[in-house]
């Protein structure tokens, strides 16, 4: 593979997992919070549903990977491309700081809706999950722009490549 090849891979592949991500978390805000609204019965349902695997555990897997991928992509592009290198580097960051929010704002949601006895009022959890579902809007639009930097740099490398034709 060539050094043009590989950078223009390791863009491909991180936009490939940023949008997984996108797709993923639009999901829950369309059909996951909605169903979480009315407890404690609707939570009683949605903790049995989630007995195997939940969105957390897609999520835990592939946020690393994609940050992975994004540092694999700006490690590749860094001299070769400086106005690509800050595209990447925001989306990197941008991906980060949608971890932030999660630990910091989402954890403790996930919490009280999955974990915690269900002994407040039905009021109390259809805020929660409102809570849950107007910061999960802030991660797309995070994961969304992560997604269109990744897209303006795999543009603009793959403008940049060589076209192997000799004139």
């Amino acid at each position: 593979m060539t050094a043009a090849n590989l950078r223009l891979f390791s863009v491909a592949a991180a936009l490939v997992l940023l949008a997984m991500l996108l797709g993923t978390a639009l999901y829950q805000n369309v059909v996951d919070a909605p169903n979480y609204l009315g407890a404690p019965a609707s939570l009683e349902h949605a903790r049995g549903f989630y007995h195997a695997t939940n969105p957390g555990d897609f999520f835990r897997a592939m946020v690393p990977l994609t940050q992975l991928f994004l540092l694999a992509a700006l490690a590749c592009n860094w001299k070769p491309a400086p106005g690509t290198r800050w595209k990447l580097a925001g989306a990197l960051t941008l991906l980060i700081l949608t971890d932030v929010v999660t630990f910091r704002f989402h954890y403790p949601r996930n919490h009280i809706l999955f974990v915690a006895p269900l002994t407040n009022p039905p009021a109390y959890y259809d805020r929660i999950v409102t809570e849950w579902a107007m910061g999960n809007y802030l991660r797309v639009a995070l994961v969304l722009t992560a997604v269109v930097l990744v897209i303006l740099s795999l543009v603009r490398i793959a403008r940049d490549m060589p076209t192997g034709k000799s004139t």
